[in-house]
């Protein structure tokens, strides 16, 4: 699970160090990227910056029983290490925070994690619990609602600051626990709390409660910081004219829903306007625009696109076989320098989600000192991405002073970043564009510059898509990564034609604004090896709807209001059930696959529930049903004959095949049009259960050769494991293994699995994280 949120996080913010100005000091501090607030006070460091225990309110063996009382799996946990402050946050902050490893010794293994709590106020700052525990499946034995009251109780307990849960605001979840029918029951709840009665941006409480009614982790804050008077200089009203008086819209390519599944399925893409100007944090006391480090601009300058000018080679792929190891790892150091390379090198190939054949390359000590990793596609020769990192030795305020002010110019560094992406990017020139922005702020103190290269397609930005070029002050390379779309899949946004003017489009994104007063935290990054301070400001914050405050476009098709950036995990109101199903007999069971998206509305707004289901449906439903919609498989080759790689049916057929629920085979058919069976779904369920050998010795159970249809059934075992389970039922001494299955059957047949999972010996599916 780790892996993927930390995958998540780099894309989320590898997506935000692209957008605009404007909308990066915006879409920053929406909540998600916060990853730390300071204390805001000085109180509680001695000169130099160095924490003061003294000044600690609550000791550490407080800290530690503090943890114990509140989650009893820690009683008998040993404690390796408590700092004060966070030796594992980079950049570092000085937070008068208790920071707690612990070790866990659970039968034969042992499992070690840290959690934080704040050393003034006693609140709970995270607890993330690794710990092997008691799942609970559907249907779970507490509900939504009561494991709501669970969580606002525990706040109050965990977050003492908090004087009443009045103080907090339900807002929609984005969670990194995707509630799936055959997953693990776990609910999670996001709020945001308020100081001054106004809503602070930065600081949410997040718990997950699982179906047991257990706290299992805990996201919490410290209300302990400096905040403004609620006194403004200007109305919401006043900040929202602001905002709409210098809103600039631009249309652009903006991937669907499905982006973080299949990043390069751009037959998903929208043609949209986004906003490129105007939408950003106003200050409430001057009146004043933000930037993406809290300092006052007038305005925000809209994005500006320059052709790339280099006179350095282009990009010539590499020909003949695959790289050797040897050879990807020359490609990395005619790029970055020997030098820079050195010392022991790793190297392993593999397959990335793109199905291409890659080196990922390795140097450095993982006990600290610098870092390199690069990846280098080992059919072309292309660097897909080059990183390096320095992790902090001592006192950041020295490390600070050591970086030095650059010893080239920005305009050596801008003509250095466009002949590296020249060099390195196969025709950068006809494909790419530099974006023209001022200013660099960065999460590390050896970043100077920061350069960015939109793809474009027919004179139009792909968004996310580009190219970003980290230098350090000597202008040497410390970052490079390629978030581009391949050039054969461009053509399928050749059907995206805008049905509406910008005009139009910025008459409706005007009518739909408005701002709302909450605190939020700035800075926190670095600027010319510098670390900003961080802050709390009283801002209006642009809002497009009443539940969310992130990046909208307006759709140039269809000429609606849509999120720009449709992260996986958050939840969607899926409302009533359409009217076809709430009268049918199987609408409990219809409601419940609704519920949990495993059977969706029809373009015409139904069910349709007495609809046959093929085996493509069949798969597909399997793929919600054990991932609750948010897979990341992505089919890495044809695993059937008649399911190509851009099959509706290929993620699902790739998930199955990685989990063992079904052996592909190139040459032979899965037929996705063909409608599934009963005697087929028999098979399928036995596979499901993990029972499919066991139903080998059962062919001749008299639960089956009695049937009337006997010599219908091709698995005999299969039907009898089915029927014994009650998954299947015969129907007047038949078992009608060539009929059709329905909608509303497969509703009835899913359910039964699901409330049987947590009685049979091996779940079906122990774990979520897929």
């Amino acid at each position: 699970m780790r892996k993927s949120m930390k995958g998540k996080l780099l894309a989320t913010v590898l997506a935000l160090s692209l957008l605009p100005v404007g909308s990066l000091a915006y879409a920053a501090d929406s909540g998600t990227m916060t990853v730390v607030a300071s204390t805001g006070t000085g109180a509680s460091t001695a000169p130099g910056g160095i924490l003061d225990e003294s000044l600690a309110k609550i000791s550490k063996d407080e800290a530690v029983e503090r943890f114990r009382k509140l989650f009893p799996e820690l009683k008998d946990a040993e404690v390796t290490s408590i700092d004060l402050g966070n030796p594992n946050q980079y950049p570092p902050s000085n937070e008068m925070v208790w920071t707690i490893q612990w070790n866990v010794t659970v039968e034969n293994g042992s499992y070690g994690f840290d959690s934080r709590i704040d050393a003034i106020t006693g609140d709970i700052i995270n607890y993330y619990n690794s710990l092997p525990r008691e799942e609970a499946y559907y249907p779970a034995k507490v509900s939504r609602s009561e494991a709501e009251k669970i969580a606002k109780a525990f706040i109050l307990v965990a977050s003492p600051s908090m004087k009443s849960t009045d103080k907090l605001q339900l807002k929609p979840v984005e969670s990194d626990y995707p509630q799936a029918l055959f997953g693990p029951v776990q609910y999670s709840f996001s709020y945001q709390a308020q100081v001054n009665g106004i809503p602070t941006t930065s600081n949410q409480i997040q718990v997950v409660v699982d179906g047991n009614g257990n706290i299992i982790n805990y996201y919490g804050f410290s209300t302990g910081k400096d905040y403004p008077s609620p006194d403004t200089n200007l109305t919401a009203e006043q900040a929202a004219d602001k905002m709409k008086k210098e809103l600039k819209l631009q249309l652009a390519y903006v991937p669907g829903a499905d982006y973080y599944v299949n990043q390069t399925n751009t037959s998903a893409y929208r043609l949209g306007y986004v906003a490129v100007g105007g939408i950003g944090l106003i200050d409430a006391k001057s009146g004043k625009f933000l930037d993406d480090q809290g300092q006052a601009i007038d305005s925000f300058p809209a994005t500006g696109y320059s052709s790339i000018s280099s006179s350095a080679a282009a990009f010539k792929p590499h020909t003949g076989g695959e790289l050797t190891k040897e050879e990807a790892i020359a490609v990395v150091t005619s790029v970055v320098g020997k030098d820079a390379f050195e010392g022991t090198q790793q190297a392993s190939s593999s397959t990335d989600r793109d199905g291409r054949k890659t080196w990922s390359i390795y140097n450095g000590s993982p006990f600290g000192g610098i870092q390199t990793h690069a990846t280098v596609d080992a059919k072309t020769g292309q660097l897909i991405d080059y990183s390096t990192f320095s992790y902090p030795t001592g006192d950041s305020s020295a490390a600070d002073e050591t970086v030095g002010k650059p010893s080239i110019t920005e305009a050596q560094a801008k003509v250095k970043a466009q002949d590296l992406v020249t060099s390195l990017y196969p025709n950068a020139s006809g494909s790419l564009k530099l974006v023209e922005r001022s200013g660099t702020g960065s999460y590390s103190p050896d970043t100077a510059f920061i350069y960015s290269f939109q793809q474009f397609y027919k004179d139009k930005p792909i968004q996310p898509a580009a190219v970003q070029i980290n230098l350090d002050g000597q202008g040497n390379l410390t970052n490079y990564y390629n978030m581009t779309l391949p050039e054969d899949k461009l053509g399928k946004l050749d059907s995206l034609t805008a049905k509406i003017t910008e005009e139009q489009a910025l008459k409706l994104y005007r009518d739909s604004i408005h701002a709302e007063l909450q605190y939020t935290t700035v800075g926190g990054s670095y600027v010319d090896g510098k670390l900003q301070e961080q802050q709390v400001k009283l801002v209006y914050m642009p809002k497009l709807t009443n539940d969310n405050n992130w990046g909208f476009l307006v759709n140039a098709v269809t000429g609606k209001l849509e999120q720009q950036y449709i992260f996986p995990g958050t939840t969607v109101q899926k409302g009533e059930i359409p009217a076809d199903a709430k009268k049918h007999w199987a609408s409990k069971s219809l409601q419940v696959m609704f519920d949990y998206g495993i059977i969706k509305p029809e373009a015409d707004g139904l069910i349709h529930p007495d609809q046959t289901v093929n085996n493509g449906d069949w798969v597909n439903m399997l793929l919600d049903g054990f991932t609750g919609g948010q897979s990341y498989t992505t089919p890495q080759k044809q695993r059937f004959a008649d399911i190509p790689v851009d099959s509706p049916y290929a993620s699902a057929v790739e998930y199955l095949v990685q989990r063992g629920f079904l052996k592909a085979s190139p040459t032979q058919k899965l037929n996705p049009e063909q409608a599934l069976t009963r005697g087929d779904l028999a098979v399928w369920l036995t596979k499901l259960l993990k029972y499919d050998k066991l139903s080998e010795f059962m062919s001749g159970d008299a639960d089956v050769t009695k049937l009337k249809d006997v010599a219908l059934i091709k698995n005999k075992g299969a039907v009898t494991v089915a029927m014994k389970l009650g998954l299947l039922t015969a129907e007047n001494g038949k078992f009608n293994p060539n009929a059709p299955v329905t909608k509303a059957q497969i509703s009835i047949v899913l359910l039964r699995l699901a409330t049987l999972q947590d009685k049979v010996d091996a779940p079906i599916m122990n774990s979520n994280y897929y």
